[in-house]
């Protein structure tokens, strides 16, 4: 623009535009809008905030990044409302992201239940019991019955022989009472374990005999 009485132009301020020809003052320049910037004085039209981006105000020199835990997938965005969360099981620690891409997932052994999460810290190790086979996991799997896992498991590992888990869920495998035994995987001991043999009646239950082994098992 020229100020009156001025053959000196001066540039439009940054944050503005100016498109045509005879503006006579600073009043002239038009102010970029919300979702619009412009970081060099003297242009004559505002650029669009791109995605990953915003400005919520007129007359913006840069656009606002989005916050880090999530992402903006829309360009010319006026408003932080078109920022997404990243969803369970992930999390995003960078400002600026403009896709899901950038939302990492929680690696194999941890789950998140927390949407928008910014950093790892927020996938917690699998409690002893349970796994979590597949990266990206909202929760972490009970271990089935005849299985455990240790703390930030990705998979359960079978009870040794000898060993039962009698319940899913479980963290260890429990030895068998003596004198039973039990196969690899087994959720309860049902046979005696060597130099012994089962004693038993037709009403006789493998409950019976895991309750009271020394009364069925004998030498």
């Amino acid at each position: 623009f020229c100020e009156k009485a001025t053959t000196d132009p001066e540039p439009c301020p940054v944050g503005t535009r100016m498109p045509a020809f005879g503006a006579t003052s600073m009043e002239s320049c038009i102010p970029c809008i919300p979702g619009q910037y412009q970081p060099l004085p003297g242009q004559s039209e505002c650029r669009v905030c791109p995605a990953g981006s915003f400005s919520p105000d007129v007359r913006l020199a840069t656009c606002d990044p989005c916050p880090r835990g999530g992402f903006c997938n829309q360009a010319g965005a006026a408003t932080r409302m078109v920022w997404e969360a990243c969803p369970p099981g992930s999390f995003n620690p960078r400002n600026g992201s403009n896709s899901s891409a950038a939302c990492e997932l929680c690696p194999t052994g941890t789950s998140s239940a927390a949407e928008g999460a910014q950093s790892g810290g927020a996938c917690a190790a699998c409690r002893p019991g349970t796994f979590a086979a597949e990266a990206g996991l909202a929760e972490c799997a009970s271990c089935e019955p005849g299985t455990s896992s240790s703390a930030g498991s990705d998979a359960c590992d079978e009870c040794a022989a000898g060993y039962y888990a009698a319940n899913a869920g479980q963290g260890l495998c429990i030895p068998c009472p003596h004198p039973l035994s039990s196969a690899n995987g087994s959720s309860t001991c049902s046979f005696c374990m060597e130099d012994f043999y089962l004693l038993t009646t037709a009403n006789t239950t493998a409950d019976d005999i895991f309750k009271s082994p020394t009364e069925h098992c004998k030498p």
